[in-house]
């Protein structure tokens, strides 16, 4: 079913402070994003993984506390499939979203 790791998200409460400590010390080539429904933020691809910072504050769905890194993006050809799969385990998962760019659906493992 999952096919790929297509992006790699950190979950900050300071997403500058961490962008520049990524920037600076691990030279990746961090840029400002924006996209719909979601809060300005820091990212790159690293190959063909997505790596990007998000803030806590505003992250989708989630109150700040509740907000967990990392996250990790999975591809899939059918993510219906894949959502009906961990419904059907009893796993709380929320969507599927289309964000224009992708359709996600969020879960969080047994950890």
């Amino acid at each position: 079913m999952i096919e790929s790791v297509s992006a790699i998200l950190l979950i900050s409460d300071d997403a500058p402070r961490l962008a520049e400590f990524y920037r600076r010390g691990l030279k990746l080539p961090l840029e400002d994003e924006v996209h719909e429904d979601v809060p300005p933020h820091y990212g790159c691809n690293i190959g063909p993984v997505h790596f990007a910072i998000h803030p806590a504050q505003g992250w989708p769905g989630e109150k700040r506390e509740d907000a967990q890194s990392p996250v990790i993006a999975l591809g899939t050809k059918n993510i219906l499939e894949v959502t009906d799969n961990l419904k059907g385990m009893g796993v709380q998962a929320v969507g599927p979203f289309d964000h224009g760019f992708a359709h996600t659906v969020s879960f969080r493992d047994p950890d």
